[in-house]
């Protein structure tokens, strides 16, 4: 028994006649009565009787009805989800997101991401950078929005396994205990002089605690008292305290009454970070996916998510 026999006859026996079935198909009547009389004769009994106001079901004909309506509602309803994961509005989307992302950028791509695919069920992952590009080659994450300190080496260092595409730079700035007796401007040989709180090294993905560890070595002079800490809220925790400093993206880094810091900004050597979209090369992405590709490229202004 096929679907499309299952739904002729639902319709037919809903409008009690061929006539309405056929109408609400968009079909001629002789299918209908070639479909059922084809029905009937492979199950073997009678599912219709012609009365003179039209056709009502038999006993076998009331049986089928009760669960072919069921049936029909379900693969439709299954179509429709289909569908919907067809067009991006449904599915799901794990991703890894770095500071500025989480208090800056990624609020604004999300509202609009929102818009076009409210059922998507959305998943802000906690990954370091090397976690982070494992998930993406191994299918635990769909997409990263991170920063990187070298885009060029980057991309050769994974180009097997995920795409790139700069988003722009993020400015960085010195993040100092709060008080007023800090200069205008801060030097890398100036933060050296205290414990300078630092995200980790990276191999795979060299970011903000590999920039702190070059422009150290190249501008310090001495040998700095480097202590890592993956936490952004913990670095301003202990920065607030007076045990050290730290380098961060000026956007992800506030002044407010519960860690009040001080801001400077940074007098030599490089100061900025790449912001990048990573998503993977070796597999095929639902369309949940590749909807907030196309969505945050657009929203943070770089054009279509083509590699970079």
């Amino acid at each position: 028994m096929e679907l499309r026999q299952m739904r002729y006859f639902v319709e037919i026996v809903r409008h009690g006649s061929l006539s309405g079935a056929a109408k609400t198909l968009h079909m001629s009547q002789p299918p209908l009565s070639t479909t059922v009389a084809a029905l009937e004769k492979e199950l073997g009994v009678r599912l219709l009787e012609r009365t003179g106001r039209g056709v009502v079901p038999t006993e076998a004909g009331r049986l089928l009805m009760d669960r072919g309506e069921q049936i029909v509602r379900e693969s439709d309803r299954l179509a429709e989800e289909l569908r919907r994961h067809g067009q991006g509005t449904v599915g799901s989307l794990r991703l890894v997101a770095y500071m500025p992302y989480v208090q800056t950028l990624l609020p604004k791509v999300l509202a609009a991401y929102r818009q076009v695919a409210r059922s998507v069920d959305i998943q802000i992952l906690d990954l370091r950078p090397d976690e982070a590009i494992t998930g993406l080659e191994n299918g635990t994450v769909d997409a990263a929005l991170m920063t990187t300190s070298n885009h060029e080496l980057t991309a050769q260092l994974n180009r097997a396994s995920v795409h790139l595409r700069r988003l722009g730079e993020v400015g960085l700035v010195a993040v100092l205990p709060p008080r007023e007796t800090w200069a205008k401007t801060v030097s890398w040989a100036e933060l050296a002089a205290y414990p300078i709180f630092a995200p980790p090294v990276s191999a795979r993905f060299p970011g903000l605690g590999n920039l702190v560890l070059a422009e150290l070595a190249e501008h310090a002079g001495v040998r700095p008292d480097i202590r890592t800490v993956s936490q952004h809220q913990a670095v301003l925790a202990q920065v607030s305290a007076g045990l050290g400093v730290a380098v961060s993206s000026q956007g992800s880094t506030g002044t407010g009454p519960g860690c009040p810091v001080s801001l400077r900004p940074l007098s030599e050597g490089r100061r900025t970070l790449t912001m990048e979209l990573v998503w993977p090369k070796e597999r095929e992405l639902p369309e949940s996916v590749t909807r907030f590709l196309e969505l945050a490229c657009a929203e943070l202004g770089a054009g279509t998510p083509e590699p970079g």
